[in-house]
């Protein structure tokens, strides 16, 4: 007749082999899945979606407390510091890298930026948008030279009392242009301009 001990003895192997058989199959199927590194970078940032600031910081008719830093015809141009929200700023280029990743384009941070308004000349008089560079070289060049083979802007939209996010990414080498509207909740609508979505 078999002991008490051996039955308590067999029960505890038993318990290590279904422990070693369950961490074996957890790292198998971990090592199947995509790593972190394999998944969307950008969709790894987590920026704010609000804050103690305005969106923009502008004087009464929407104009800026500043002097423009360049122009067109068509466009003014004025720093983002003191524009635009910290927050606000962290939010937009986090967007805007999750389009540029979308399009293979290189990723920006957020200090090369300038906010453009149009002029009386603009197809969209008052309209003011955000433009986002890699470096101040980039940024220099496409707002004073016109030279801007790789482009990323987000306008504001009103919509009745809320403003929609349309963003636009182009790379002329690769006659790529990419359109798409966040709105003020936060919904993607891709593949769209914002006055498209009601």
């Amino acid at each position: 007749m078999l002991q008490p001990m051996y039955f308590k003895s067999m029960f505890q192997k038993f318990c290590l082999s279904l422990c070693l058989l369950c961490v074996l199959g957890t790292s198998a199927f971990a090592q199947g899945k995509p790593s972190e590194t394999l998944a969307p970078r950008a969709i790894l940032a987590r920026p704010p979606q609000s804050g103690n600031e305005p969106m923009l910081l502008l004087a009464p008719k929407n104009r800026p407390m500043t002097e423009p830093i360049a122009h067109t015809t068509k466009l003014e141009y004025f720093d983002c510091d003191g524009i635009v929200a910290p927050w606000f700023r962290e939010l937009v280029v986090a967007e805007m890298n999750y389009f540029a990743e979308l399009s293979e384009l290189p990723f920006v941070k957020g200090d090369a930026c300038v906010v453009s308004i149009g002029t009386t000349k603009s197809l969209t008089p008052g309209r003011i948008s955000i433009h986002l560079y890699t470096n101040l070289q980039r940024l220099s060049a496409c707002i004073r030279s016109e030279q801007c083979p790789v482009f990323r802007s987000v306008s504001l939209i009103p919509k009745d009392l809320v403003l929609y996010r349309s963003y636009f990414l182009s790379d002329m080498s690769r006659k790529l242009i990419a359109q798409h509207c966040v709105t003020d909740k936060g919904k993607l609508h891709s593949d769209t301009t914002c006055y498209t979505v009601p």
